[in-house]
């Protein structure tokens, strides 16, 4: 049986994980289609860490994925023979009545996951650099912990290339072609030129709203600030001595080690999960100083110590914002060919082996390992579509 050709748009992790998963699956003739370079800064998917976290509040679903993706992370760290992901446990600092954190703390335990829960005496006991006094609610989850994100996606990129896969980089596609389904998909470049495909994959984060603009998908874009502090002791922000931490609006890590010359090895980062202003992806923007003072403000009230370190690095990324805060893969409309996936609402990173291997399920017809009804765009309604458009 003749194998489809298949093309990525975009080589993010989404874009970078379908192109592995098919290649492993057999597909021979997959080719990524990256508008700037694996790891570029405007994305995404850039930077050095992702948090892998399993708390979602009521929803276990997506739990129970957290799981399933970190068994797929752990076999790529065989395949690779690289440090993909290390285990720093997640301090979650909540309250009562938040709808997050008890209900989390349920699922771990039916998960059967190393949890338990914290006074706030235990708290200040163990990881004294927490202000705990505003939470009610202290859980700590052994399992979590951070994936280096850069490594990931250059190692995903070099097992694409080793397994035969093709990726263009500074190849920025500018439509697509598909007015008839007894002709190949063709798509567009800004250089003039133009591939064709029998499948074609969109995994193009922020600049999902440039080939599917038909759609007016429900999905808004929102810059975020991620924040770097140097000048904490590493006895006490590192691995072994601070977890990984996530409250109601905001996140961070310990120390982590880094083959990205771009940050120090003793930098802490921390960042608020609070979606920011709307924003187009292709604007180069001045950092909001008033935003990154009050995220700044409120880390230093969570963490003491900061008031004597120095924010020496502040970084940005794009959020693809769904009204639900879920996933969006699904197929387009009036051709089954193109499948694309968006919505990924800032968490969507540590699901990436789990998410490529649902899209290259899609392609190649093949079982999926979840079910799509949870990620299908006909949960939203039409009123919903037309108001959350970018």
């Amino acid at each position: 049986m003749r194998q489809p050709r298949v093309v990525i748009v975009g080589a993010g992790i989404v874009g970078l994980s379908t192109a592995y998963s098919l290649l492993t699956q057999g597909v021979e003739h997959v080719t990524i289609l990256e508008q700037e370079t694996v790891d570029h800064p405007r994305g995404t998917s850039h930077g050095i860490s992702r948090l892998l976290r399993f708390e979602y509040g009521p929803d276990i679903f997506y739990s129970r994925m957290v799981r399933m993706s970190l068994s797929r992370w752990k076999r790529l760290e065989q395949v690779s023979q690289r440090t993909l992901y290390t285990r720093t446990g997640l301090l979650v600092l909540g309250n009562e009545g938040d709808n997050f954190t008890q209900p989390s703390y349920q699922a771990m335990l039916e998960m059967q996951l190393p949890t338990e829960r914290l006074s706030r005496q235990h708290c200040k006991q163990r990881f004294p650099q927490f202000t705990a006094s505003d939470s009610d609610i202290i859980t700590y989850n052994a399992e979590a912990g951070i994936l280096h994100a850069s490594t990931c996606l250059r190692t995903l990129k070099e097992l694409v290339i080793s397994l035969g896969g093709t990726i263009h980089e500074s190849c920025r596609v500018t439509h697509l072609s598909h007015d008839s389904q007894l002709r190949p998909v063709r798509i567009h470049t800004s250089t003039g030129n133009e591939l064709s495909a029998e499948r074609v994959v969109l995994a193009t984060g922020p600049w999902v709203h440039r080939l599917l603009a038909d759609l007016q998908l429900p999905v808004r874009l929102t810059r975020q600030y991620l924040l770097y502090f140097a000048g904490l002791p590493p006895s006490s922000f590192g691995i072994h001595a601070f977890p990984s931490f996530f409250t109601s609006d905001l996140y961070g890590f310990p120390f982590h080690p880094t083959t990205n010359n771009n940050y120090g090895p003793y930098w802490l980062k921390a960042a608020s999960h609070t979606f920011g202003m709307p924003i187009n992806p292709d604007d180069i923007l001045p950092p909001d100083e008033q935003v990154i003072a009050h995220v700044s403000k409120k880390l230093r009230s969570l963490l003491p110590a900061l008031h004597n370190a120095n924010l020496v690095q502040v970084d940005s990324c794009v959020y693809d914002v769904s009204p639900d805060e879920g996933f969006i893969l699904d197929r387009i409309p009036h051709d089954p060919r193109i499948v694309f996936a968006t919505g990924l609402t800032g968490h969507g990173f540590k699901f990436g082996p789990l998410l490529g291997e649902l899209l290259s399920s899609m392609i190649c017809e093949t079982p999926l390992p979840v079910g799509l009804e949870h990620f299908q765009l006909a949960r939203f309604s039409h009123r919903q579509q037309s108001t959350f458009v970018a």
